[in-house]
């Protein structure tokens, strides 16, 4: 995962980086002294791409089976694919063809570093997160998995967005598909009934985010029809145990 212009100074210690150099309207970042409004990012230059390829190889030597390339939620490659954070007149900006580029360059890249079996892409077509506006939905998210089918990584993974640019795109995508069926308006998808219609819909698997952040033994909640915790968000990135190791394990507990 490269932020982008979702990060600060403060926290790493250089100028974020972003197809071009417009910050992130109204947005404020995590840092270690807590929210800062984003700063105004460096425009990346073209051969930084070679940085998913190297952190790729280092999770591989570290033990990981694969990685998944964070291309969703307003991050670096969506801000690529964004209309109003990439404005670049180079061939990395502008069509849909030259906002695409990076992200197939990336996937290329990391693929090459370590295999397409071990690679995977997550996307979040329309989510808008971060003031990461996409623009031609269905066109630009559909012309970037037809751009990634010769390439053949191992998944695709789709989050956050409507639900008849999902079924579009999966008829368009041939392999791997794993669906997170939240939204903004509905961010936690534990619901079973959710779960299975994408499943009748073609997702050959449903994944989960924030759910395992509340609940530690998930799996044997879903697995005995348990109720689930929901994560409190006012926690988030704030430091120390509270809302990472805080919630109960029941199954633990029982024992």
């Amino acid at each position: 995962m490269r932020a982008g212009r979702v990060s600060h100074p403060g926290t790493t210690g250089h100028q974020p980086v972003a197809p071009s150099a417009v910050a992130a309207r109204g947005a404020y970042v995590f840092t270690p002294t807590g929210p800062q409004l984003a700063p105004t990012p460096r425009a990346l230059s073209t051969g930084e791409v070679e940085s998913f390829a190297a952190a790729a190889r280092g999770a591989v030597e570290a033990g990981f089976d694969g990685v998944e390339l964070h291309g969703a939620n307003g991050y670096l490659i969506a801000q690529f694919l964004s209309g109003n954070a990439n404005l670049r007149t180079d061939r990395y900006g502008g069509s849909v063809a030259g906002r695409i580029r990076f992200a197939v360059e990336a996937v290329a890249a990391t693929i090459d570093a370590i295999g397409a079996d071990r690679v995977g892409l997550r996307l979040s077509p329309g989510a808008g997160i971060w003031d990461a506006i996409d623009a031609d939905i269905p066109e630009l998210s559909g012309t970037l998995l037809a751009e990634l089918i010769a390439l053949g990584p191992a998944y695709v993974h789709l989050a956050g967005t409507d639900e008849q640019v999902l079924l579009g795109l999966r008829r368009g995508w041939p392999g791997a598909l794993i669906i997170n069926p939240s939204t903004p308006s509905n961010p936690v998808p534990v619901d079973p009934g959710r779960r299975e219609r994408w499943l009748a819909h073609g997702a050959d698997l449903i994944s989960f985010g924030r759910a395992y952040l509340a609940n530690p033994d998930l799996v044997e909640r879903f697995r005995t029809d348990l109720p689930l915790t929901v994560a409190d968000p006012n926690t988030y990135y704030t430091g120390g145990d509270d809302g990472y190791l805080t919630y109960p394990d029941t199954l633990v507990s029982a024992r």
